[in-house]
């Protein structure tokens, strides 16, 4: 039981980074010496699957978003797999097994096109009517549990659409035994979603426009949960490849992107079940070309779709939407530049409410203003603020967040009754926090910048762990609805470069970072003489810095000197500062 042992031994292997393995390493396994089983999804090359997605349109021109679209779909997901089932069992299994066979022989290698399966089980379903639903922009999910299989990986796929009484529920699609129906979730089918994240997968739609247009690559997500003896791994994005890695027992969904350049990919160990780890990873698969005439970029006339679908990305997709009603506001704790922060009740938890200055906004902003708190909701690490959700209706545009009693750290480094409790030691373990936050959302795939990091964005909990807060209001992409707003008022903590307008990356996120360790070691506010006009003209013009006190630490001093480095290329990375801080307060606790 497990994955199987040949796709383990890809994903550990040195050369590989220990991580998936890329397209062409799978297509390089013998068919013949593994049970391994690839379906890719290739939009550029799988030419019944392009007549499917043409189908689909079809679909979605005639019917609409609607239920009679959600049974239609269904039934050509079942007519292309082999019918209705009357069950998993029986001879079903012996002719999957044949035609998975002709296919690995045809293809020569394990790596087989979703269009080729003419027999599939509920979990090959459950993939075909994603890609569909996705493609046409009909909000979908696929989650765990089947009530006509019993195989570990049994999948059934969910949408949530408006009913026949003009109310948005979700619903849980038949495409076994009587393809097109449709019912509630029952306990068959709700327990863990294959994915530990919702759902990524993007709707993309021409903004102020009843035309539909096909999607675009959406962020690469990938999340491996491996729970009691069931692998699932399950992909976002709209790429020219997508593959899905299924073995007997075991499936594992894998799929690549189009559009983004690969990154890192990275592990993270969450939880166990029953001895077996839960992991999530952003991983890297080879990335295919898809040729412009391949029919994925038409423009459709007349397909007009409800405008809740019109939002990119969609929080009704990724069930990130808080209802204004749903928080009740407590009090004010704090104001930035582009917001006022209150400690709110939200279903007896309390959440810190950021409800934004700026009320009044276009569609294409709110679109800007969606897409960015999307990125927040992928963000999962222990010194990063989590991000609970938003509220998107007129006037009450909101960001929902935990909240973190302590405050900010700017407040507790000039707070003078604090002097006492942090000392050396924890104020270095502060930084230290605040480096891994940074560091973990610089080694994201795409890498998050910060670009506004100040002590007064992190935030500090019950037990002293500080955490990154605001990244993503933080200039994600220039000129954004938010990140416009953000840099008022916060030259201290800016690098030379950024103020002077030229050209800037990650290397500004280590310029401030140096700035709170000077903090952090003199329990002073930067430039606190200087107004903000002339600490940019201070720092961009003249190049002075602030200074160090002269009993600093020789290695901490060192560290800041090389975080204000006047060449962005000479400053450390992240990871660099991460490992150095270890090693300093390793020594400093073992000299105690």
């Amino acid at each position: 039981m497990g994955i199987d042992p040949h796709l383990w031994a890809m994903c550990n292997a040195a050369e590989e980074g220990r991580r998936l393995p890329s397209l062409a390493a799978l297509r390089a396994v013998d068919a013949s010496e593994s049970s391994l089983e690839v379906v890719l999804v290739d939009k550029g090359a799988d030419s019944v699957l392009l007549d499917l997605e043409r189908r689909a349109l079809d679909l979605v021109r005639a019917l609409g978003a609607s239920l009679d679209l959600v049974r239609r779909l269904a039934v050509l997901v079942s007519d292309h797999m082999g019918g209705a089932l009357r069950s998993e069992d029986g001879d079903l299994y012996m002719r999957w097994k044949a035609v998975s066979k002709q296919l690995r022989k045809r293809q020569k290698c394990v790596v087989v096109p979703i269009g080729g399966l003419s027999i599939g089980f509920c979990r090959h379903r459950a993939i075909l009517f994603k890609e569909l639903a996705d493609f046409i922009g009909l909000p979908c999910r696929i989650a765990q549990g089947c009530k006509y299989c019993s195989a570990p990986h049994r999948s059934s796929c969910l949408v949530k659409i408006d009913s026949e009484r003009r109310c948005v529920r979700e619903y849980v699609v038949d495409l076994v035994v009587e393809p097109g129906s449709i019912s509630s979730p029952d306990s068959s089918i709700n327990g863990q979603l294959l994915s530990s994240v919702p759902s990524p997968f993007k709707t993309l739609f021409t903004a102020g426009s009843a035309n539909y247009a096909t999607p675009v690559a959406a962020w690469n997500q990938v999340s491996v949960d491996d729970r009691c003896n069931n692998t699932v791994l399950s992909n976002s994005q709209y790429a020219a490849a997508r593959c899905s890695v299924v073995e007997e027992k075991n499936s594992i969904q894998v799929a690549s992107k189009e559009g983004l350049p690969p990154k890192c990919g990275q592990i993270t160990q969450n939880g166990h079940c029953n001895g077996v780890s839960t992991f999530e990873v952003s991983a890297q698969l080879k990335v295919m070309d898809i040729g412009a005439g391949n029919g994925n970029k038409e423009n459709v006339p007349g397909a007009t779709l409800p405008k809740r679908l019109s939002i990119e990305p969609s929080l009704a997709v990724d069930w990130l939407e808080i209802s204004w009603e749903e928080l009740e506001l407590k009090e004010r704790v704090g104001a930035g530049s582009f917001g006022t922060v209150y400690r709110a009740d939200w279903h007896g938890s309390d959440v810190a409410v950021k409800v934004l200055t700026d009320q009044d906004v276009g569609e294409a902003q709110l679109k800007e203003f969606l897409r960015e708190i999307a990125i927040m909701k992928r963000v999962r690490h222990p010194n990063v603020v989590l991000f609970m959700g938003a509220v998107t209706k007129y006037p009450h545009l909101s960001i929902v967040t935990e909240y973190l009693p302590r405050g900010s750290l700017f407040r507790l480094i000039n707070k003078a009754s604090t002097g006492e409790m942090l000392d050396l030691k924890r104020r270095l373990r502060m930084a230290l926090d605040v480096a891994k936050g940074i560091n973990y959302l610089h080694c994201l795939n795409p890498p998050i910048v910060h670009w506004d990091l100040k002590t007064p964005n992190m935030l500090v909990d019950k037990n002293w762990s500080v955490k990154v807060g605001d990244f993503g209001l933080s200039r994600f992409k220039a000129n954004t609805f938010i990140s416009s707003k953000s840099v008022a008022g916060t030259p201290e903590w800016m690098a030379p470069e950024f103020l002077r307008g030229e050209p800037s990356n990650e290397k500004c996120d280590v310029y401030s970072f140096g700035v709170i360790l000077w903090e952090l070691l003199t329990m002073q506010q930067p430039w606190s003489g200087l107004g903000p006009a002339q600490v940019v003209g201070a720092v961009a013009f003249q190049d002075r810095r602030l200074p160090l006190p002269k009993d600093s630490n020789p290695e901490l001093a060192a560290l800041v000197e090389s975080c204000w480095d006047d060449d962005p290329r000479q400053r450390p990375s992240f990871s660099s500062i991460v490992d150095t801080l270890k090693k300093l307060l390793k020594a400093m606790l073992g000299g105690s």
